[in-house]
């Protein structure tokens, strides 16, 4: 049992987490009710649910007749119960109080949740020694063979006029053996300037027979065939 000292209730779980109720009553009442000296909005929880009564060793905790029960470490009481600090209080199976008493009880118990510890541990100056990174020869670089690439063709005959054309024999290109017509020469030759220069004359005599005639009215209309041709044409071209 403890002695005289501070005593009270915290939320471990209910709907109010990590509430704290200050015991200063010698009797103090617990449950649903807002007549309570400790209200705990809770489905489980009675509307007069249990009572604590402060002796001289700390306070004694009695269940009303509640619904759900009244526990504490996990078993129901039926009875008065007296109860030492670190204590849990369970009403129904939804709401659990942990009880506390004196201020040394207090400054060992667990942080709350979300609270802030009560000191930060020093930064230790202890380094635990850093493993050496493994070190491996180095490796000789692979050696491929040279791939093999399809003969390059030659360039299009995309040059401008007047460029000197390309040689395709750098390209691994080789022109086919045609047979080359020999030139003709002696009489052959002349043989083909005579044909050329009779050409161009009965061209020519064509051309200034075709003015004569034309200019000339007898020529035009007295030969018969002549005169049929340019009728035929132009019917006015002879009287």
């Amino acid at each position: 049992m403890q002695g005289s000292g501070s005593f009270r209730l915290i939320v471990r779980r209910g709907p109010q987490p990590n509430q704290i109720y200050e015991l200063t009553k010698d009797v103090i009442s617990l449950g649903r009710d807002i007549t309570n000296d400790i209200v705990v909005n809770d489905p489980e929880v009675s509307r007069h649910h249990c009572r604590l009564t402060r002796g001289s060793g700390g306070y004694t905790l009695e269940d009303l007749g509640s619904t759900n029960g009244t526990f504490v470490n996990g078993q129901r009481i039926s009875g008065a119960r007296p109860l030492n600090s670190g204590d849990l209080v369970g009403l129904g199976e939804t709401v659990t109080l942990a009880y506390e008493s004196s201020a040394a009880d207090i400054a060992a118990r667990p942080p709350l949740v979300g609270a802030e510890p009560p000191y930060a541990p020093a930064p230790s100056a202890y380094a635990p020694p850093q493993a050496a990174a493994p070190t491996y020869p180095p490796q000789p670089a692979p050696s491929y063979p040279p791939p093999a690439y399809p003969p390059q063709q030659p360039p299009l005959m995309s040059e401008p006029l007047g460029a000197k054309p390309p040689d395709y024999q750098q390209f691994g290109y080789q022109y086919p053996e045609q047979p080359l017509l020999p030139a003709p020469t002696g009489m052959g030759r002349w043989f083909f300037l005579g044909c050329g220069c009779l050409v161009v004359a009965c061209i020519v005599l064509s051309i200034a027979g075709a003015l004569i005639i034309d200019a000339n009215e007898n020529l035009r209309c007295g030969l018969p065939i002549i005169r049929q041709i340019y009728t035929t044409v132009n019917p006015r071209s002879c009287p």
